[in-house]
């Protein structure tokens, strides 16, 4: 009886290890992932559209932005609402380009002393241009913000 025991102890332990020391397996890096390395600027242009420009840390690489965000109907929205939006990122960097279109929502946001950003723009991303074919068809994430005082932020992530 003891040999039984010890036979079904080794089986069910036998059984049970693989699934115990199956490590762990970790998410692929994103293709892309950027964020504002400072604070940008913007201006509205004849159109009412906003032109952003700044510069950009992360992946796929480091570099200067312009960007665009447009309002479907060609004026950003008052405080409280919110419209659909495209957008647009150019990242440059001496080697490298990646182009992105989006399409999203932009919000009229209520400024004061102490929160600044007067628009947000969320959206979804397509990769239309890159000098890396592999970024090319990429998607994920986007944010434009837009804040007091001409300043301005971007993110895009590879989601």
């Amino acid at each position: 009886m003891n040999r039984t025991t010890r036979l079904t102890a080794l089986a069910v332990a036998a059984l049970a290890g693989p699934a115990i020391a199956v490590p762990a397996v970790a998410a692929p890096k994103p293709l892309v992932d950027l964020r504002g390395a400072d604070v940008g600027t913007y201006v509205l242009d004849a159109t009412g559209a906003a032109q952003l420009a700044g510069s950009v840390t992360g992946d796929p690489f480091d570099g200067t932005y312009v960007a665009t965000l447009a309002a479907d109907d060609g004026s950003l929205p008052a405080p409280g609402t919110c419209e659909p939006a495209t957008g647009a990122l150019d990242v440059n960097s001496s080697k490298r380009t990646l182009h992105l279109d989006a399409v999203g929502e932009v919000c009229g946001e209520f400024a004061d002393a102490t929160y600044v950003v007067t628009h947000r723009f969320v959206g979804h991303y397509v990769v239309a241009d890159a000098t890396s074919r592999r970024l090319r068809g990429s998607d994920g994430w986007i944010s434009l913000v837009l804040a007091t005082e001409g300043r301005a932020n971007v993110e895009a992530f590879d989601s």
